[in-house]
Order: C-alpha cells, then sequence, then structure tokens
C-alpha cells in the first residue's frame, strides 16, 4: 500500500516537473505575481518535445485528473449559489474581472492604493513595499496589453458563521507583455518584451461586503487546490464535502 502511495506521488511530481519546465520561467514580480521569461532556446524545445513524448501517457493521466476536479469544482459552486448569492458565478466572473484590471493599472502606476477596494490590506501593503523596493533599487516591472482570456474555479470555501473565512480560488490565463527594465537605462533586465500567455492562481477572500484580491501564486500550485479534500463547507454547519 505505502509503495502504491510512492508510485503514484512519483508521479505527480514528474508531472508537475515537466510542466513547470515546459511552461514560461517565472520570477517574482508583477501583481502578486510573475514575470515570464523569454522564450527558450530551439535546441531546449526539441529536447523538452522528445520528453514528452516519453511521458505522454503520464502528463495525459494528469490533465484528465485536473479536468474531472475542475468540473467537481464548478459543480460546487452551482450548489452553493442556489442559497448563497455571493458564490453566482456569472457575478462571480465580473468581479473577478474588475480585480484584474484594477490590480494591473494599479501596478502599473506604482500606487496600490488605487485598488484598494479590489484587494485586502495586507496584499496592498505587501505589493507597495515591493514596488518601492524596486524604485530604490532603479528597477521597474512593465504590464502592459493585458487581456484576460479564460477564467477558471479551482478551490471553493463557504463559511456560513464567519463570511471573512469564505474563499474562492482561480486560475486566470491572460494575455500580456511583462518584464524588468533599469529605469535609468532602459535595459531589459528579466522577461520578454513580445506578447505571452501567463497563467496565475488568484485567491480571493469575502472583505468589507464584497470579494478582494488576497494572494497571487504560480500555476503550479493548481493541483494543491484542486485536491484539497475540505475545500467545500457544505450549507449543513461545519460539514466538509
Amino acid at each position: 500500500m505505502n509503495s502504491l502511495k510512492m508510485n503514484k506521488s512519483w508521479s505527480f511530481a514528474v508531472v508537475i516537473l515537466l510542466l513547470f519546465l515546459i511552461s514560461s520561467d517565472i520570477a517574482l514580480a508583477g501583481p502578486g505575481g510573475l514575470i515570464k521569461e523569454a522564450g527558450k532556446t530551439f535546441w531546449g524545445k526539441v529536447i523538452m518535445g522528445g520528453i514528452l513524448v516519453v511521458f505522454a501517457p503520464l502528463l495525459t493521466w494528469y490533465l484528465m485528473r485536473r479536468a474531472r476536479l475542475v468540473k467537481q469544482t464548478r459543480k460546487l459552486i452551482t450548489q452553493i449559489a442556489l442559497s448563497d448569492s455571493r458564490f453566482e458565478w456569472m457575478d462571480l466572473k465580473d468581479r473577478i474581472t474588475q480585480i484584474f484590471l484594477w490590480v494591473h493599472s494599479a501596478w502599473d502606476q506604482k500606487k496600490m492604493l488605487i485598488a484598494e477596494q479590489y484587494v485586502t490590506e495586507w496584499y496592498m501593503q505587501n505589493q507597495q513595499l515591493l514596488l518601492d523596493k524596486w524604485d530604490r533599487d532603479g528597477l521597474e516591472n512593465k504590464v502592459s496589453d493585458v487581456v484576460i482570456k479564460k477564467i477558471t474555479p479551482l478551490y471553493v470555501m463557504q463559511n456560513i458563521k464567519d463570511v471573512s473565512k469564505n474563499r474562492i480560488v482561480v486560475e486566470i490565463e491572460a494575455e500580456m507583455r511583462d518584464y524588468m527594465v533599469n529605469k535609468n537605462t532602459g535595459k531589459l533586465i528579466q522577461g520578454d518584451k513580445r506578447l505571452g500567455t501567463v497563467s496565475t492562481l488568484w485567491s480571493l477572500v469575502w472583505r468589507q461586503g464584497n470579494w478582494q484580491l488576497n494572494l497571487i501564486e504560480a500555476s503550479d500550485m493548481d493541483m494543491e487546490y484542486l485536491a484539497e479534500p475540505n475545500k467545500i463547507y457544505a450549507l449543513a454547519e461545519d460539514t466538509a464535502a
């Protein structure tokens, strides 16, 4: 039994490693978030293509499992929304889009206070400290031409007794330019000036009568949320789905 669990864990780790390698390299930056790196070399892509062929069955298993878990999460959100309008998916998508655009606008202007209605106080302070540090270091993260392509729900929690513990995590796939430059010289320090697709996880909590952003994480954290066993608190008190 233990051997079987270890094999599954090893397989899962291999899949995560593969997905991380074939996706754009990332580093802390952007709105809570990430700078995409320039594309990999030709030979690097050739080698990675060969690896993908070898591990194709494992990758297929991973993608099928992910799709199944996403479907379950969507179903649970729909069930909760029947008695709690805060979880109506279309309204959630509208709010998430607002948050996404306001956060990027605040980040671009280097004034997180602009997005104070859309983010928690902790997140706002955390990001402003990062912006201020880069400013002192002579660095500037430029993010532009941002367009949301897809929003996928990964995790949801409803708490009737304490609504401040309500939480939803979504994966946002967006097209953008995202790179770091030296403010004085304009020299590219990190990232890629070309348009590229970036996927990040946005964690929202219920604060001040609405959903607010509390955290942004790398997309390779998706299965940690999807596989979380207690991600739904049912309509009955303290009952986990």
